[in-house]
């Protein structure tokens, strides 16, 4: 069998030659150690078991490779995982065993809650979504709106021309969890740990786009309106128009 690429301390790809101490402390270390390689891989990780750390591939036995399992499992249900046998290789002293992780949910999804942006070009849509759900202020340079915006063009100009969703959410005792994790803007992570979700439609506010902008809003189901007004100008034209769009919708503004 050939050599593996020596395992990288990055990356959602670990390797074990075997795991054999059930010990509580040695399942915490697993369970972090796990979590750390299932947030590299946005919630999916791989575990290669009877390899070396510099990716020699010496094998394990059956006996061994159960017990290995089992402890992995153990720690994965430290942080409400699931371990998958994918692929099970003979090697030199036994076998080679490679595992999908994945983090999962053990309770009910959470409740969905979606809210469509409307406002006027420049009156700060894209900022406020941004502030929102990363908890971090503007600069006063756009560094908020770029966070959460798709292409090059909308960094350059300051105007999203796009349609993007980004998400809020809440434990069960009304705490954002975007505040509490590494990357507030992990779709993943904030899934599997919210009771409650609220998604953001950013939309594009200058009349250009307005084609795109009702598309925004008519292929969800939206539960409200945001609608953004600027405090230094004012509901403008198009702020009208999409004021008046979701009144002809019905949609709570």
């Amino acid at each position: 069998m050939k050599k593996f690429a020596a395992e990288s301390e990055e990356g959602f790809i670990e390797y074990k030659l075997k795991l054999s101490i059930v010990e509580r402390e040695k399942i915490e270390k697993l369970a972090t150690q796990m979590k750390y390689r299932l947030t590299e891989g946005g919630g999916e990780a791989f575990y290669i078991i009877g390899v070396t750390d510099d990716g020699f591939p010496v094998g394990i036995s059956e006996e061994e490779i159960e017990k290995s399992l089992k402890i992995l499992r153990l720690a994965a249900e430290k942080i409400n995982a699931s371990v998958k046998v994918i692929r099970k290789n003979p090697a030199k002293n036994g076998y080679i065993v490679e595992l999908f992780i994945r983090l999962t949910r053990l309770t009910s999804p959470p409740l969905f809650i979606t809210i469509p942006v409307l406002g006027n070009v420049d009156s700060g849509k894209s900022t406020l979504i941004s502030v929102l759900c990363t908890g971090k202020l503007d600069d006063g340079r756009r560094g908020a709106m770029v966070k959460i915006a798709r292409y090059l063009h909308e960094v350059v100009s300051g105007r999203t021309s796009s349609i993007s969703s980004h998400h809020l959410g809440f434990d069960r005792d009304g705490k954002v969890i975007n505040y509490k994790i590494a990357d507030p803007l992990n779709e993943a992570e904030i899934f599997l740990k919210s009771n409650k979700i609220i998604t953001f439609i950013d939309l594009a506010g200058h009349e250009r786009y307005l084609k795109t902008t009702i598309r925004g809003v008519t292929s969800r189901t939206p539960d409200y309106i945001l609608l953004v007004v600027a405090a230094n100008m004012g509901l403008l034209k198009m702020g009208k128009e999409h004021l008046g769009i979701s009144i002809a919708l019905k949609i709570p503004v």
